[in-house]
């Protein structure tokens, strides 16, 4: 298992340009990539497909399939052994975490053997402790049970605003905060490859890292 945390950004802007060239190199062509959209409403699916459809585009025949909330856990699970890639859309990570619940699918994401692409509110779940930091949308900070795939918090949409309130939660976990179109390579325990500025917070000290 291999796991890419994505802070944020627009695709369809370039924002995400150089997180998709390293994508490029871990992507075989002819891949299967799964689009979990749990985090969003059924009613933006569409919009999300059509983004990254057009952003796979640079890696040759690369098939975007969906998984639909709808679907039996049974065939949720069959779908997911079908795929090379599972790619965790942004949104409410609420709300993910709790299709992920309801439909029993922990298990299957843990045990995923390829690559997994958390945006946003996807690298939130990857997460031990998803940690939902105060904004317009979040008045109080949320600390939820993510999937514990990592020992490791991320800060999506990073801004300096939030430094006081991430050198508090440092304390207990280290955090790596995520400004739009940063990223996180993570594999074998260890964190590989940062891609643009990625801001460390641990035991209460702050640290900048530039790409690597």
């Amino acid at each position: 298992m291999e796991l890419c945390f994505i802070g944020g950004g627009h695709v369809l802007k370039g924002e995400l340009d150089d997180v998709f060239e390293e994508l490029e190199c871990k992507i075989s062509p002819n891949a299967k990539v799964l689009v979990v959209p749990f985090a969003t409403d059924e009613s933006r699916y569409e919009s999300w497909m059509e983004s990254l459809q057009q952003a796979f585009t640079r890696i040759p025949n690369v098939t975007l399939g969906l998984l639909h909330e709808k679907l039996p856990k049974e065939d949720m699970i069959n779908m997911m052994e079908e795929y090379d890639v599972l790619y965790i859309i942004g949104g409410k990570p609420e709300r993910l975490l709790q299709v992920i619940l309801d439909k029993e699918l922990t298990a299957a994401i843990s045990s995923f053997p390829g690559l997994m692409i958390g945006y946003s509110a996807g690298a939130l779940a990857f997460c031990t402790d998803c940690i939902l930091t105060k904004d317009e949308d979040y008045p109080d900070t949320i600390i939820l049970q993510g999937l514990e795939l990592v020992d490791f918090s991320v800060e999506v949409h990073y801004r300096p605003e939030s430094d006081d309130e991430l050198l508090t939660l440092s304390k207990d976990r280290p955090i790596y905060a995520l400004p739009d179109g940063s990223a996180i390579f993570y594999k074998n325990d260890n964190i590989h490859t940062r891609i643009h500025e990625v801001i460390t917070f641990k035991d209460g000290t702050k640290k900048n890292c530039l790409s690597q």
